[in-house]
């Protein structure tokens, strides 16, 4: 019985061994021969240079010479992937197998088989990635960032810039402050208000004529003040603390002689009304607001004249000559 069971075994046994294959010497298997693979870099795109390392097991036939193939014809190529070189270092505790490729599509690639010394490489792959995949594997544009600064540089920055605006603002005020025409703005404002205040003044004196209420002492006052100081902003005559007595003496040495005379006039009519202790006629207020209008038509139309000759439309020659004034004489 144990003959037969003996039998029985080795008839089991022989077809394992009558069709298993015989490893070569110089047809190493990739996972008896193959220690590691390393891909540089890690990450490949289409169209890059890059490198499969194979770490190999070490064989007794590899020698101490290394083996290059750089030359196309002998190097293995297929539609996917282009292979520039390999080499076979024999240095070292462990021989290195080199491959340099360039890939052409993405995906997970195999390399086709070759034979480099003692070893046949075949079943490797390599994984390239293209830039228009989405996900890890694709580029990303990383977001904009703000520009490095030295700490303090951004206020350093604003504050030249408000110093710049605040003393180009200086120099303009300046400019614009000492300026002829900043003063002549300025008289002209003036005269307005005083213009302006000595109408409503006299507009209303004569409302409360007409309204059988005779002006206080104070509201004539005011009138002449204003009066005194037009006539001055006017004709640059001084008169605000002359009495009439002395605007009658020097009327005669004024290019507007008529005018101070109906100033003085009209500054005598004025002082009898608020100091004479007498009942005023309402004849008498009514000739003093039509005397007072008739003096402020006649220094608005001397100011008038005045502003022509200064913008140049009114063109007199070289030697002025004293112009007639509206009352007769000479202005």
């Amino acid at each position: 019985m144990k003959r037969f069971k003996f039998i029985n075994l080795v008839l089991l046994l022989f077809p394992v061994f009558l069709f298993s294959d015989t490893p070569g010497k110089s047809t190493g298997s990739v996972n008896s021969d193959t220690l590691s693979v390393v891909q540089v870099p890690p990450q490949v795109f289409v169209g890059d240079n890059a490198q499969l390392v194979l770490t190999m097991v070490p064989n007794a036939s590899v020698g101490s010479k290394t083996i290059t193939v750089d030359v196309v014809d002998k190097l293995p190529q297929s539609k996917a992937v282009q292979i520039s070189r390999i080499e076979l270092d024999p240095h070292g505790k462990n021989p290195k197998i080199s491959i340099d490729f360039v890939a052409f599509e993405p995906g997970r690639i195999p390399l086709p088989s070759f034979e480099i010394g003692p070893y046949l490489i075949t079943k490797q792959a390599i994984d390239v990635t293209s830039v228009l995949e989405g996900g890890q594997a694709g580029l990303e544009t990383a977001p904009l960032e703000e520009p490095l600064l030295i700490p303090g540089s951004r206020l350093l920055l604003y504050s030249i810039i408000a110093g710049a605006v605040l003393l180009a603002a200086l120099l303009l005020t300046g400019l614009i402050w000492g300026s002829a025409w900043y003063r002549n703005v300025q008289t002209w404002f003036r005269k307005r208000q005083v213009s302006r205040n000595l109408k409503q003044t006299l507009l209303h004196i004569e409302q409360g004529i007409a309204q059988g209420r005779n002006p206080t002492s104070d509201e004539l006052g005011t009138l002449l003040v204003l009066l005194r100081t037009y006539i001055e902003q006017v004709i640059a005559f001084p008169c605000l603390t002359k009495t009439s007595q002395e605007l009658l003496a020097e009327a005669g040495s004024s290019p507007f002689k008529n005018l101070i005379l109906r100033f003085a006039n009209l500054v005598a009519s004025l002082d009898v009304l608020r100091f004479s202790g007498r009942i005023v006629k309402s004849l008498e207020l009514k000739q003093l607001c039509a005397d007072s209008r008739e003096l402020i038509l006649l220094m608005e139309r001397e100011d008038i004249h005045k502003s022509q000759l200064v913008s140049g439309v009114l063109k007199r020659s070289h030697v002025l000559k004293p112009r007639e004034n509206p009352l007769g004489g000479k202005g």
